[in-house]
């Protein structure tokens, strides 16, 4: 019997996660992730973890797909929330 090699990744903002979500899309291949993170939330970071909605990235959402074979994966992500993702207007 073999076992799968083990693998911690430290820090969960959106790299480490990116990281784990890649490294588990090989499944059955797939090593066994340690996600650890010392915040509460997974996936932020620091440039995601503002609290202002008026925050805009500088890079275009069309340019933002974490797959590369996916080019529209997140523009499709970010049109399938609808208005949930609008900023709130002042």
């Amino acid at each position: 019997m073999t076992t799968r090699p083990t693998i911690a990744i430290i820090g969960a903002g959106f790299s480490g996660s990116l990281l784990a979500l890649h490294l588990l899309s090989r499944g059955a291949d797939c090593p066994r992730i340690l996600l650890i993170e010392r915040a509460s939330d997974f996936g932020r970071g620091l440039a995601y973890a503002t609290g202002n909605p008026a925050h805009l990235l500088n890079v275009r959402a069309g340019n933002m797909s974490a797959f590369p074979d996916q080019p529209e994966h997140f523009l499709s992500w970010l049109r399938a929330q609808g208005d949930a993702m609008l900023p709130i207007s002042r």
